[in-house]
This record gives structure tokens, sequence and C-alpha cells, in this order.
């Protein structure tokens, strides 16, 4: 059976919108979680290629996230330090066009209409595309951050679900294969994200009841079967390193970290709507898809289309319920619900053969791929300017300990030691933070006790400062170091205030 030119074009029109949503080759700024992904993305390279299983056991169970982005550096084999960035920038666009292209695949065999497939595909384009110029979404979404590829990797598992009540053959080979999809895609979504949970409980309940409807009680254990063995380097990792990644979760999004996130919803919309005015189009065809949907008032059933559709509102309205409200936790959302209101309105009466659909997405992860190569050759060093210009500082100075009394997107912990990771030399330098002590609310003498301790004390300008986290304590810090004119001595570099001690550590 021939593949129809206007699937091939609809395929051709998604990948061209797609790209630019993952994929920048303009100048990117390293700031705070960034620079922690890639710092321990060189760490375990080294320690993986080098044999040092303590070390990566260490790296492991020190990260207080899922470890995806830390494990990016890992086919290019060891690499210099200063080449991670563009070999990590890579792998991540290619995973990322990986889910995506299996989304359209999911897509045209579930029953997506051509015209719903490009109209929902320029809602993501306009939603978190290059325009307007300097769009805090699309900055984040082409960023090395593991939103992107979380959310088509969420959006990827909850088609699995309109997809499984498409009637198919029940073979034993049929039933792991099944098995195998959906342990690949829940699998990977359990060791990108810690939300990722909701969509793999919800999810996999609701594909196992599916299936055992459809293809009975043997067919439906046989893909679990398949699916808890694809899933054990998953479950190893949780059941081994997981709970500090789940603390972290937790806290950042409804426990003590929370409020220091808090942002008001009427003040998350309105900021969202002023920076990327484009997500208004995707809002524009949801309500208009609703509403044809709800009027069309259709015979056939359509239970799965509506129960991957809750789903994902479910999923946004968690996000939209948690003080710690950043659009890109809502990326999932943004990308995938156009793409399910136009399920919902084209019902299954365009569902392509397994080929054709196969033609049409390996169509599309080749223009992907194909945008993910000059990544590798993305700048990026002007971000790190800063963090060299300490480590320098310390390096004539001989420090040792370095503290960092502020703290802000261009100049913080975990951009100098991004810094230091990249450094040729690896200084040996020991790194602290004021700024999360001080958001704590902690006693300020074991603040100043800590300035004492320290070889080198970093002020940022006034000027510079981003307003998270907050640096309430900043003035007391300054009055403490000019207070000890005699033991500190001034120097200015940039916009950086460094305190050098003299009183007997070196």
């Amino acid at each position: 059976m021939r593949t129809k030119w206007h699937v091939l074009l609809s395929a051709v029109v998604f990948s061209l919108c797609i790209v630019p949503t993952i994929v920048s080759y303009s100048s990117y700024s390293f700031s705070w979680d960034d620079s922690d992904y890639l710092t321990r993305s060189i760490a375990v390279n080294k320690a993986f290629w080098s044999g040092d299983r303590p070390g990566l056991r260490k790296e492991l169970h020190n990260n207080f996230r899922p470890p995806a982005m830390t494990l990016l550096g890992l086919p290019w084999g060891r690499f210099a330090p200063e080449d991670a960035a563009g070999k990590c920038f890579v792998t991540l666009a290619v995973c990322t066009s990986f889910f995506a292209a299996c989304c359209l695949f999911l897509l045209l065999r579930i029953g997506l209409e051509p015209l719903y497939l490009i109209t929902a595909s320029v809602c993501a384009f306009a939603s978190l595309g290059p325009y307007p110029a300097g769009a805090h979404a699309h900055y984040v979404a082409t960023g090395f951050m593991a939103d992107s590829l979380f959310a088509w990797n969420a959006f990827a598992a909850t088609l699995l679900i309109p997809y499984e009540a498409i009637p198919s053959a029940s073979s034993t080979f049929d039933d792991l294969a099944r098995g195998v999809l959906w342990g690949t895609i829940l699998s990977a979504m359990a060791l990108t994200r810690v939300n990722g949970f909701y969509f793999i409980g919800t999810i996999a309940l609701l594909v196992f009841v599916i299936r055992m409807r459809r293809n009975g009680h043997r067919s439906a254990f046989v893909a679990l079967a398949s699916l808890g063995a694809c899933s054990i380097p998953a479950i190893f990792y949780w059941l081994r390193y997981g709970l500090p990644s789940l603390r972290n979760g937790w806290a950042a999004s409804f426990g003590h970290d929370a409020p220091f996130y808090y942002l008001p919803l009427s003040r998350f919309l309105e900021i969202t709507l002023r920076q990327s005015p484009g997500m208004l189009l995707g809002g524009l065809f949801a309500l208009v898809g609703i509403v044809v949907f709800a009027a069309r008032r259709r015979n056939v059933p359509e239970y799965a289309n509506i129960l991957a559709f809750l789903v994902m509102a479910g999923y946004s309205a968690i996000t939209l319920a948690s003080h710690n409200r950043e659009i890109r936790f809502l990326f999932p959302a943004i990308i995938g619900m156009p793409f399910l209101i136009g399920l919902l309105v084209s019902g299954k009466t365009f569902a392509l053969p397994k080929r054709s659909a196969l033609i049409a997405s390996t169509l599309a992860v080749c223009i992907l791929l194909a945008a993910c190569g000059p990544l590798l050759h993305r700048p990026y060093r002007q971000s790190l300017h800063k963090g060299e210009e300490i480590l320098a500082e310390a390096r004539a100075s001989n420090a040792k300990r370095v503290l960092l009394a502020t703290a802000s997107s261009s100049l913080n912990v975990e951009l100098v030691g991004l810094a230091i990771a990249v450094s040729p030399s690896q200084p040996s330098v020991t790194l602290d933070s004021l700024a999360l002590r001080a958001a704590a609310g902690g006693p300020i003498e074991d603040d100043f006790r800590t300035i004492r301790d320290s070889d080198l004390v970093v002020f940022q300008d006034k000027s510079a400062l981003d307003a998270e986290p907050p640096n309430d304590r900043i003035p007391e810090y300054e009055d403490f170091a000019r207070g000890s004119a005699g033991t500190f001595q001034l120097k200015v570099v940039d916009d950086m205030h460094v305190y050098e001690l003299r009183n007997g550590h070196h």
C-alpha cells in the first residue's frame, strides 16, 4: 500500500514546526540546574569510562534528580571536559527527536487527520518557537534542561492509551513487543523527571486494563511481564538511589522549598502570555476543538481518546496547583493538548496502517536528526566568564575555600562548579554559598562564621542579582566584611567584589 502524499506532507510540516522548539543554534548561557546537569554529566562520563565504580555510585547517590541528564555523555565514550557541552546537547536533542517521532507514529496509527496534525504542529511552534525574540519558553525548551525531553516522553506515554484501543492481532510476539513499547517509554520517563510517576501510574493501569478487555487476560499479563523486564534498570535505580530525587521533587513542588518559588496563578498566566503570546493560538484551538467535539455527539465510542485527554488535563491541574509554577513544567500539556484535541475531533476515521505510519515517522526523525548536528558547536563559554575569573583569583591567592555570598543566574555555585569541571587544570577548590542559608532563615552568626572560615568571599553587584533565591542578608554580609578591614582585602573584578582573607589561612 502506498503512503499518500498528504501524509508525507504532514510529517514534513510536523518536523519543520517541531525542530525550532527543541533546537537552537544561538549562544547559550548556562545558569542554575543546567550547570549542575552538565557538571554531573562530565563526572559520570569520567567515572564510567575509566572504570571507577565507586565514583559512579557516588555520583548516582549524591544526585538529587533522576539520572537521565547525567547519562547524556556516555554514548560518546570518554571525552575532554571542554567538549562535553556540545556532545551532550546533541544527545539530548537526538533523544527528544526520537520521542517526537514516536509521537508522530502513534498519532498516525491512532487516526489523527493530517489537517489537525498540521494545525497542532503549528500551535506547538507558536507556543515554544523562537518568536517573539527572547521568549523564555523557547530558551528553556531549547536549553540544556530535561523539560522538552520529558514533555515529548510524557506525550508519547499518554498516546499509548488510544493506541492500545486500536484492534490488533494477538500473539505472544505481539504481546511481548507491546510490553517493550510500554517499558521503553515509561522507563525513560521514570529516569527523567520525578513527576513522571503521575503518568506512569495512570497510564500503566489504563493500558493494561484496555489490553485485557480487548485481547484477554493472557495477552495483558504477557505484555505486563515484558514491561516489567524492560523496566528493571529504572526499578533498580529508584530502589537503590532514588530517595533523594523523590524528596527533592516533593520539597520543590509542595514541600518546604515550594514557598521560595511561589508565584500567584494570575501573575504566572500574565507573565507567560506576555512572554509567549503564541500560546493563545493553542488555547484557542483547544477551545474550538472541545466545542466541535461536544456538538458532533459521535455515536462511535472514543473513550480511549477521552481518557488520554483527561490524563493530560489532570497533569496540568496538578502542575498549576503547585506553588512552584514555571512554564517548563507545563510543556507536556502545551505540546500535547492541541494534538489530543485533534484526536477528539478526528475520532478514528483516518487511522493509518503500520507501514505508512512508520515511513512518515522515519521521514520526520531524519529531518529532526539532521537539525541536531550543528549543536555540537553551540557556543556557551561566555556564560562561564565570571566563574573563570573567580578561579583565576583563587589560583593567584592560593585560595582553597571560595564562598559566594550572593547568587544570581550569572554567578552561582553551580556555574562556578561547571567552570571547574571544564577547566583543563581542574583546580581543587571547595565551593559554598550563603544564598540558600539566608533563604532557610538560620542564625546570621553562623553565616558570619562561614565568612571568617573562607579564603575568598565573593559579592555580586545588586543590579546583577535575581529575585530568587532571596539575598536579603547581603547588606549585613557586606557590613561584616567591611568591618573586618584589617582581615579582608577587596578586589573588584567585573561586577564582583572579591574579599581575600588575610588571617593566616594561607
